[in-house]
C-alpha cells in the first residue's frame, strides 16, 4: 500500500517540527546553563574580592592606629636619621587575575572595589617612593609629612575596603539570598 502525497507532507511537517522543539528546547537548556554558569563565575569572582580585599583590610588596621602613627611621626621629627621601615604590600593577584573580566561584576559592586584597588595601588606607589633615597634624604618636616600623608591614605583605604565588602555582600545576598 501507498501512502498519499497528503500523508507524505504531514509526515514531513510532523518531522520538521519535531526538529524544530528539538533545536529549540537544545537552545533553552543551553541559555539556561550558560546563565547558570555565569551566576556562578560572579558569584565566585565576588568571593575571591571579598577575601582579598579583607585580607588587604587586614594589613591597612595598622594604619588606623594613630597612636603609633604619631610615634612614628615623632621620631622622624625628633631624628634627622630615622626613616620609618615601609613593608611591600603583597600584590593584589586576584583582582590582577580578573580585572579583563570585571564586567561581570554588577555595577553596585564595580565602582566599590575599583576605588578600593585604586587607593591600594596609590598606597603602593607612595610606599615605593618611601623606600627610596630621595625620602630619606628630604627634611624631617618633609619626611614626617609625607608619612602623614602615608598614614591617611592607609586610613582611607580602610574605609574603602569596608564599603567595597558591604558592596560585595550586599549583592551576594540580593542575587544569592546569603553571603557564601
Amino acid at each position: 500500500p501507498s501512502s498519499s502525497g497528503a500523508e507524505d507532507v504531514q509526515t514531513a511537517i510532523v518531522g520538521i517540527i519535531g526538529a524544530l522543539v528539538g533545536v529549540l528546547l537544545t537552545h533553552i537548556f543551553r541559555v539556561i546553563l550558560d546563565w547558570q554558569a555565569r551566576r556562578e563565575r560572579v558569584r565566585d569572582v565576588q568571593t575571591s574580592l571579598r577575601a582579598e580585599i579583607r585580607s588587604h583590610r587586614q594589613s591597612l588596621e595598622v594604619f588606623v592606629d594613630a597612636a603609633r602613627r604619631d610615634a612614628t611621626i615623632a621620631l622622624i621629627e625628633a631624628d634627622a636619621a630615622y626613616v620609618p621601615f615601609i613593608p611591600h604590600e603583597v600584590e593584589p593577584f586576584i583582582f590582577e587575575a580578573m580585572v579583563g573580566d570585571i564586567q561581570v561584576l554588577p555595577g553596585t559592586v564595580i565602582d566599590p572595589v575599583v576605588l578600593y584597588y585604586r587607593q591600594w595601588r596609590a598606597i603602593s606607589a607612595l610606599a615605593e617612593d618611601m623606600r627610596g633615597l630621595q625620602f630619606s634624604a628630604l627634611a624631617q618636616y618633609r619626611k614626617a609629612a609625607v608619612y602623614a600623608d602615608y598614614g591617611a591614605m592607609g586610613v582611607y583605604a580602610v574605609d574603602l575596603a569596608k564599603d567595597a565588602v558591604d558592596a560585595i555582600n550586599r549583592s551576594l545576598r540580593t542575587a544569592y539570598g546569603t553571603i557564601a
